[in-house]
């Protein structure tokens, strides 16, 4: 399977599916890991936002839903200096 890019995870309509794909390629080498943790988060919020049950969400995702809170926080685009 090749490697999706970061904007075909971006592009992913479905803020879960997309939460769930930009998890999956941030714990691979991909060049864009950190970016694809801010939209992980941002994916979570979407989900919440659109009423996608937390344990749902936490079982996509394959963590706790206490998990949830920390994994949707915003973050840094790019490396403190």
């Amino acid at each position: 399977m090749a490697v999706m890019s970061y904007e075909q995870v971006e592009n992913t309509p479905d803020p879960l599916d997309r939460a769930s794909l930009a998890d999956e390629l941030m714990w691979t080498p991909h060049p864009h890991r950190l970016a694809l943790r801010r939209l992980r988060g941002e994916a979570i919020r979407a989900s919440l936002a659109a009423g996608v049950p937390s344990d749902r969400i936490a079982a996509t995702l394959h963590v706790k839903i206490s998990d949830l809170e920390w994994m949707s926080r915003p973050t840094a685009t790019a490396p403190a200096s």
